[in-house]
């Protein structure tokens, strides 16, 4: 795995302060009091957030709730978002 230190720069385009490891898991965005469920990938994950793929930006709220396929799960804010790629932050 990949692991990266974020510096943040002056236009604000990167302002992770812990390390981000490269992956590719499968998990869940789940909202609407469990009543909607989004499928997603995670490429890249840190303790305080990650970087999601998903088919329908449009379709994923301001926060919901990340579920990982082994039981573990993060709220999440959605921070940044671009293309298919959404920026979150755990707020757990």
């Amino acid at each position: 795995m990949v692991e990266n230190q974020a510096v943040m720069t002056e236009s604000g385009s990167n302002r992770r302060i812990t390390n981000r490891k490269k992956t590719l898991k499968s998990a869940k965005i789940v909202f609407n009091k469990k009543q909607s469920v989004i499928d997603c990938f995670v490429r890249d994950l840190s303790e305080t957030g990650a970087k999601l793929q998903v088919a329908d930006l449009l379709a994923v709220p301001r926060s919901f709730t990340l579920m990982f396929h082994d039981g573990s799960s993060h709220e999440c804010e959605r921070v940044r978002a671009y293309g298919t790629e959404i920026g979150v932050r755990f707020v757990n």
